[in-house]
């Protein structure tokens, strides 16, 4: 994260473009697990251990010269790791 304040038009954009990653990677996969609950995984894509690991992928890539849509690629591409590494680990415990 950068170290000034963000001000509030940036802090507006910000929180702005990590909602819209964490609906567009519960869309996502939703669209690929179609037994998941989407309403869900907004609601934990949104939560603010959640919400501020995706902006800092966010800003990362953007400090790295990434345009705000590849940026937000990477952001939705952690979400995506995580939620298919829980998936896996709720498939192991099922058929261990």
């Amino acid at each position: 994260m950068p170290s000034a304040p963000l001000t509030p038009a940036q802090a507006e954009q910000l929180g702005d473009a990590a909602g819209r990653i964490a609906v567009y990677a519960a869309r996502s996969l939703v669209q690929s697990y179609p037994n998941l609950n989407l309403e869900r995984l907004v609601e934990t894509f949104t939560r603010p251990v959640a919400v501020e690991g995706t902006a800092r992928r966010y800003l990362a890539a953007l400090d790295c010269g990434a345009t705000p849509a590849v940026a937000g690629r990477a952001g939705a591409a952690l979400i995506r790791a995580w939620a298919d590494a829980r998936l896996a680990a709720a498939e192991a415990a099922r058929n261990a």
